[in-house]
């Protein structure tokens, strides 16, 4: 990594694109979007995006690796992909008794990783998840049990993974969040936090959230949970442990801090023209997919585009589009992704030229593919 990479990096956030095809092939397309209003750009990182002929399902990113899971010879099974080797590593599932209810990776660099599995052997109230933990160190599964007090929905969430909240690595630790709370894991420490979200009531289910997008991210060393509901779109941030919340919160229990909010007609008196023109409005349409502090920017994902909103400013600002079938959006997905300050700017394709807005779906043979 050259000086210029390196400084620049605080300037930029990486997205990291999974489009599928109608017949089940993937492009996995990496995005450099410069936050710099006067002189930025979405970049196509040419270096890092591949595609794969078979189906896939994105679960997690984690320091430029992707959590993967597809299929081996018809059987079920897990990759991690280094997308700037190009290299692949097939993970066969352990023996698993229950359900899956929740998949992290791990990883402090991108030769060393851990994936992790939540099994619940029971939906009714249980006192403890069991973890699978597959290390690349070993190359095997190992089992630990965690005494967590909590209510599984009747119906399991990774039935509809493209309505589930994806994990975050941050800080040494996974975090999902499930059934109305943050489950953290600290994976070298071995032990688990639960603490309540801040959109938590008591009769939370699957049926309540599935139509509302949430999402997970990190930025500037702390995480942030942003969600849409009928009224706009919020961001919180999960604060430390010992943070001191005043005498009438328990700071054990409820940990977040509401740092920004924008009312749904807020968004759309502002910015009509845009809103009317790409789609019908609907709070469930619109998905937060990454935030950064520094810029004080929300990345958000709508119908057949993506797009930056600046708090400072109030300006909205386009990042990319793309295709897709009718109402559903769900085949283009992004993440937000750490590449290391590897960034190809002058190298890269800009998808936005003279105010125009490129397609993001390239044809399959203009990027590498990757055989699994």
């Amino acid at each position: 990594m050259n000086m210029e990479q390196k400084n620049s990096h605080d300037s930029f956030v990486d997205l990291v694109c999974h489009y599928q095809f109608e017949n089940g092939s993937s492009q996995f397309l990496f995005l450099d979007v410069d936050q710099n209003e006067k002189k930025g750009g979405t970049f196509l990182n040419h270096s890092l995006s591949f595609s794969i002929e078979n189906f896939v399902q994105t679960l997690a990113s984690c320091k430029g690796l992707i959590l993967l899971n597809g299929y081996n010879s018809d059987e079920s099974c897990y990759y991690v992909i280094n997308p700037l080797t190009k290299h692949s590593t097939m993970i066969p599932l352990p023996c698993i008794q229950g359900h899956v209810i929740r998949v992290g990776l791990a990883s402090n660099d991108s030769n060393n990783f851990k994936v992790v599995l939540i099994e619940a052997k029971s939906p009714k109230l249980i006192n403890g998840l069991e973890f699978h933990i597959f290390s690349s160190d070993t190359n095997k599964w190992k089992k630990e049990n965690h005494s967590i007090n909590l209510t599984l929905p009747s119906l399991p969430e990774f039935e509809f993974k493209e309505l589930s909240t994806s994990p975050l690595y941050s800080n040494g630790a996974i975090h999902w969040e499930i059934c109305g709370y943050l489950l953290v894991y600290h994976v070298q420490e071995n032990y688990c936090e639960l603490i309540e979200m801040p959109n938590f009531f008591q009769d939370w289910s699957w049926q309540s959230t599935m139509m509302y997008r949430r999402c997970l991210c990190e930025s500037g060393n702390s995480v942030y949970y942003c969600y849409t509901d009928i009224d706009g779109f919020h961001i919180w941030e999960l604060l430390k442990e010992n943070y001191n919340l005043g005498p009438f919160c328990d700071s054990k229990k409820f940990r977040w801090r509401l740092v920004q909010t924008v009312m749904h007609e807020v968004f759309v008196s502002n910015h009509s023209n845009f809103c009317e023109a790409l789609f019908e409005w609907e709070p469930y349409k619109i998905a937060p997919i990454a935030y950064s502090e520094q810029a004080q920017i929300i990345y958000l994902q709508l119908p057949g585009a993506v797009v930056a909103y600046n708090f400072n400013t109030g300006n909205l600002g386009s990042i990319c589009k793309y295709s897709y079938p009718g109402m559903n959006f769900n085949c283009c997905s992004f993440l937000s992704s750490i590449n290391s300050g590897i960034h190809n700017v002058h190298k890269g394709r800009d998808l936005v030229t003279d105010g125009e807005i490129m397609e993001l779906n390239l044809p399959i043979g203009e990027i590498e593919k990757l055989s699994l």
